[in-house]
């Protein structure tokens, strides 16, 4: 699967995004090479993600709630509050303006965001990740979070649809 890393117009932009994208692997944004198909609303999620039965663990319901509020927050402008629960090293190499230029690309490539539907999560390791489908105006993405059991956030990502968790 061809990976390509989105790169702002801004110089300081792109090797803050180059540098984040190679130091950890967790904080870039990339858009990959994978199909799209079609879209649920916010009531039937997406068809490109795989399905999954709900959460039963209150930890990764906690995670997905997390993950939607950010998404919001993102959605609103309000990115200092979309990394308010970011780890350490989320803190260094994803600031506050890096997370608003990254979404300003995102929709720059896949259109203004529209609406999302319902997250899905999946254990990794001692990580938790949830995927939020996102219906953009030009093509469906995904929004992805990986979580650390204390719920501080160890990676964000925005995709396209059906790229699939590793």
């Amino acid at each position: 699967m061809k990976t390509t890393v989105i790169r702002n117009k801004s110089t300081s932009a792109t090797r803050g995004i180059a540098a984040t994208a190679a130091a950890v692997a967790a904080t870039f944004l990339a858009l990959t090479a994978c199909g799209s198909g079609s879209h649920g609303d916010q009531t039937n999620g997406s068809t490109t993600t795989p399905s999954t039965a709900p959460s039963t663990n209150p930890v990764q319901r906690q995670d997905n709630q997390l993950a939607l509020q950010m998404l919001d927050a993102i959605v609103r402008g309000d990115f200092a509050a979309a990394t308010t629960h970011f780890d350490s090293l989320m803190q260094q190499k994803l600031t506050v303006s890096g997370l608003a230029s990254a979404w300003k690309t995102y929709q720059e490539a896949l259109g203004n965001y529209q609406s999302h539907g319902n997250p899905q999560d999946v254990a990794r390791g001692s990580l938790t990740v949830v995927n939020i489908p996102l219906q953009m105006a030009q093509a469906p993405g995904q929004f992805r979070v990986s979580f650390h059991n204390d719920q501080t956030v160890a990676g964000l990502y925005f995709l396209k649809a059906g790229v699939a968790v590793p």
